[in-house]
């Protein structure tokens, strides 16, 4: 499918999306009632990389478990030293501990362990403990914005993602199923005729549009 031909598709739609509405934040509706479900409160994140020390030990330690970036006072190896101003960590369920449970942002131009090339743009990296050892759940080529209170154990994740071919911004929301997330819907675009929340008459065709476009950009892994 040709992307911009996509979103040239979605123009017309998007334009004649009314203002944003009060109850509208980073196009997710708090109130949205489509299904006869009260979405719960939203915590909106914008991570700046600018602390110089983790909030707690803990989070130095996870870093140096998944090995992914240089342990202080190791061998400098190449890669970006395990460090606040590369790394961030947050919690994403409510019956596990960070230990057991976190999301992992990575800050843009990071060198992971293994690369040779610096990220070209966020990452976020949701990992669990399963059997003593951390593994990866899901990864996004984007940053998270937003965390919505839901009705199972994980929190709904807002990730937003940049595609440069298109210089879109896609706002995505992603849901827990039990095992790992899934892209849910899209709730705003911005940039190649988006102009913010996508309405909800519309919604199911676009997020479709939407999805293919993450899977063909790589920007889910």
């Amino acid at each position: 499918m040709n992307s911009m031909k996509y979103y040239l598709g979605i123009i017309a739609i998007l334009l004649i999306t009314s203002c944003q509405d009060e109850q509208e934040v980073n196009g997710i509706d708090k109130n949205d009632t489509a299904n006869n479900v009260t979405i719960g409160e939203i915590k909106h994140y914008e991570i700046l990389f600018d602390e110089t020390e983790f909030p707690d030990d803990s989070h130095q330690t996870l870093l140096n478990e998944l090995n992914i970036c240089d342990s202080i006072g190791a061998t400098p190896t190449g890669c970006s030293p395990c460090i606040a101003e590369n790394f961030k960590l947050l919690m994403y369920k409510n019956d596990k501990t960070i230990n057991d449970a976190f999301l992992l942002q990575v800050k843009a131009l990071t060198i992971l362990k293994g690369q040779k090339r610096q990220l070209p743009m966020r990452h976020l990296i949701i990992f669990e403990r399963e059997n003593g050892v951390l593994v990866k759940v899901n990864g996004f080529r984007g940053k998270l914005i937003a965390t919505r209170e839901s009705d199972t154990e994980a929190k709904d994740l807002i990730v937003r993602f940049y595609v440069p071919e298109d210089k879109a911004f896609l706002n995505c929301l992603f849901v827990w199923t039990g095992a790992k997330y899934r892209f849910q819907s899209v709730e705003a675009i911005d940039g190649a005729g988006g102009q913010g929340a996508v309405k909800a008459e519309v919604k199911e065709e676009v997020s479709k549009e939407v999805y293919q476009s993450l899977i063909k950009n790589s920007l889910l892994f």
